[in-house]
């Protein structure tokens, strides 16, 4: 695939822009910013492209995806006014990167399976790490990411050097342990455990999860989606008898829950 030739020219006026916004007789709001009071601005940009890839709102994608490059185009600007580095320099970087970790693409390199690539590119990562001042173990994932996309992917580091669960039916023996322990910690009314068996729980599910190739961040994200439809439904219902759901007892709030669930089936 040939990438057309205006494509480089968009990127570098958006760059000129970003520096022009930047520079004396720019924007007020922009000069002022830093990396610290700019970041906020980098995550929210990113869950909203995320936001816009679920619905699959092709213009709304555009947009988030060009508000995300100006992100990046803001921040490297931060760092190159300090003559840390450039924008070509950040590229390149990133292109020495993907080629020298996908010899199976650009050296003819062949792998048996899938495992064995993923294993190769670990081993290189590995390999590039040993050399920085300060080495990357395997498992650090960023804190900031969400909590289960960030368990996610350590187990997955963890995975691949060999460490993993055998097979499900281990992983779910291992699951009602987990369970049983919580059970024991919230009946011991001991608020410590309860929180740390409880994370050790939804750490167990994440690697069922994993082991059948189901994220689970978007898992949770159509379980919450599926509650609030549901929940507006029991409003309604509850609405129309011209009631609350404060001065509903128990069995009644069960009783129009169940409503609104039968409602999702007709």
């Amino acid at each position: 695939m040939t990438i057309p030739p205006k494509t480089g020219d968009k990127f570098c006026e958006l760059l000129d822009i970003i520096a022009r916004l930047r520079a004396p007789g720019g924007c007020p709001w922009d000069q002022k910013q830093t990396v610290q009071t700019f970041k906020p601005f980098l995550l929210e940009e990113t869950h909203e492209l995320s936001e816009a890839l679920d619905t699959d709102d092709i213009e709304q994608v555009r947009e988030e995806l060009g508000d995300l490059f100006f992100q990046l185009g803001f921040i490297n600007q931060l760092y190159e006014e300090k003559n840390n580095f450039t924008m070509a320099e950040v590229l390149q970087t990133i292109i020495d990167k993907m080629i020298r970790r996908h010899p199976h693409v650009f050296e003819g390199k062949t792998f048996a399976s899938d495992i064995e690539m993923r294993r190769n590119w670990a081993k290189i990562k590995e390999k590039e790490n040993a050399g920085k001042t300060k080495q990357t173990y395997a498992l650090d994932v960023p804190r900031s990411m969400p909590a289960l996309t960030r368990s996610y992917r350590v187990s997955s580091r963890a995975a691949r050097t060999g460490f993993d669960w055998p097979d499900i039916q281990y992983m779910t023996d291992k699951l009602t342990d987990e369970f049983n322990e919580l059970m024991k910690a919230m009946k011991e009314s001991e608020p410590s455990r309860i929180s740390e068996e409880l994370g050790d729980l939804f750490l167990m599910l994440v690697n069922i999860g994993r082991k059948l190739d189901v994220n689970c961040e978007e898992c949770l994200h159509g379980a919450t989606d599926k509650f609030i439809n549901r929940f507006k439904k029991m409003e309604d219902l509850i609405s129309r008898q011209n009631q609350s759901i404060p001065n509903l007892d128990t069995s009644e709030k069960i009783e129009f829950w169940q409503q609104a669930k039968d409602m999702e089936n007709e």
